[in-house]
């Protein structure tokens, strides 16, 4: 069974204990991150001073936009691999091909080189009747 952790965070200048079931340092992280989001929307906002209400949907807001092209992204990057994925394969059967091609090569060059060995051999018998026919 998973333990909570619970951990003291500040947002805003706000003391908030947080459970979970992440580790510590995450739940800080997070709460790093929602902190300078709001920081942020402080910044942008130009002084602007926005109830908490309309601070949270803003905040919400720029959260989401956030997730949502960190999404596009991520399926991007998924049919990206899939493409790669796909020519991988692809490169990989050509590969298969050379060498199968290369194989059919290395048997032809093989039977030439015992075809050459033996034309060899039968030169050298020639060779031999003939200086003995020549004695």
């Amino acid at each position: 069974m998973e333990i909570k952790n619970t951990t003291s965070v500040l947002i805003d200048g706000k003391v908030y204990s947080l459970s979970g079931f992440e580790s510590e340092d995450y739940i800080q992280r997070v709460a790093l991150y929602i902190n300078n989001k709001i920081k942020e929307l402080k910044v942008s906002s130009s002084g602007k001073v926005y109830n908490s209400k309309l601070s949270g949907v803003l905040l919400s807001l720029n959260v989401a936009d956030e997730l949502f092209k960190e999404k596009e992204k991520s399926e991007r990057l998924k049919e990206e691999v899939k493409g790669l994925d796909k020519r991988v394969l692809e490169l990989l059967k050509q590969i298969e091909e050379f060498e199968n091609v290369k194989k059919g090569y290395q048997d032809k060059i093989n039977a030439l080189e015992e075809n050459v060995e033996k034309y060899k051999n039968e030169l050298n018998e020639y060779i031999e009747i003939f200086d003995d026919t020549n004695e």
